[in-house]
């Protein structure tokens, strides 16, 4: 398996701008007049921008999650080839004949 944890550090950081950017439109939705409407129509107004409201900060938080998750693969990633190259200079140091 090819992976590079450079590509997936950007890409981490690509879905933390998303999260950014749904956090701040999460926050302008809930900042939005629902008045202003007859009687009637303020109150779906009202539960309309809620939902999306919930709807923004969840999808942020999952594109943090996200983020998160890349971020910890490729640090895994990066320890395992440390390991094998630290053990495969174990291995020449065996493999060398001691006279």
């Amino acid at each position: 398996m090819d992976v590079v944890p450079f590509a997936m550090g950007t890409t981490a950081r690509s879905w933390d701008e998303q999260h950014l950017d749904l956090q701040a439109a999460a926050g302008q939705i809930a900042e939005a007049p629902t008045g202003g409407f007859t009687a009637g129509v303020s109150g779906a107004a009202s539960r309309f921008a809620s939902a999306w409201q919930r709807h923004a900060t969840e999808l942020g938080d999952t594109a943090e999650a996200r983020a998160d998750g890349l971020r910890t693969s490729a640090a895994d990633y990066v320890r395992t080839d440390q390991g094998v190259a630290s053990d495969s200079f174990l291995i020449l140091d065996v493999l060398r004949e001691a006279r």
